[in-house]
């Protein structure tokens, strides 16, 4: 039409960034729906809605762009939660509440991120090796989180001092991506609300001094 104004498209930079990023959020939908196995290139370009091609020209093969996803939830993730300013004035028990609380409610919402990540870790098998790596580095890093706050914890006199930081640290991992599991099988059937109040509760009487 004459005098029409067509709608700007970025600068290449931009449209660059938006294709990697339209890619990235395919290839959760389809892992988190479909499974690992579903996920091949073809798939997620579909899923996309962009060009063939365009998963090897961004990132040079699938398990690369498995690698960027983990780092995009990572990413995503401390955007999302970059409560530690919020958490500096918390003692190191609310530390941990607050993260199991925040944790379970953005599950809650939108269970995607946490389930892609479980199932990476699951089944990506000997074939994708650094993209286990990749996650082992994620689930790590909540680990040394949770260190941290315990630690905090014992300084402060709210955690017991009587536990060893780093398993205890091991342990809550290990209650959160149950939970996640729990979910992602049935979600239409955990009382995920329940649950969480329940961990809160089993997190307090475990961790609190006396």
């Amino acid at each position: 039409m004459a005098g029409a104004t067509l709608p700007r498209l970025g600068t290449q930079p931009e449209r660059t960034e938006a294709s990697r990023r339209a890619l990235i959020e395919a290839t959760i939908t389809v892992l988190a729906e479909e499974g690992y196995k579903a996920a091949t290139v073809a798939r997620i370009q579909n899923e996309s809605g962009l060009s063939r091609g365009l998963v090897g020209y961004h990132f040079g093969s699938k398990l690369k762009l498995m690698e960027a996803v983990v780092e995009h939830i990572r990413s995503d993730y401390r955007a999302q939660t970059d409560a530690a300013n919020a958490r500096a004035h918390m003692t190191g028990l609310e530390q941990v509440l607050e993260f199991f609380d925040s944790y379970l409610t953005r599950l809650a919402r939108n269970p995607k991120p946490a389930k892609v990540m479980l199932i990476l870790a699951v089944e990506s098998g000997t074939e994708a090796v650094a993209v286990r790596h990749a996650v082992q580095e994620a689930y790590a890093l909540i680990r040394e989180t949770f260190v941290g706050m315990l630690r905090t914890g014992m300084d402060d006199g709210t955690v017991r001092d009587t536990l060893d930081p780093e398993s205890h640290a091991g342990v809550l991992q290990g209650m959160l991506r149950g939970i996640v599991l729990q979910y992602s099988l049935d979600p239409g059937g955990l009382p995920l609300e329940s649950m969480k109040e329940a961990a809160l509760a089993s997190l307090r009487h475990d961790l609190s001094v006396g």
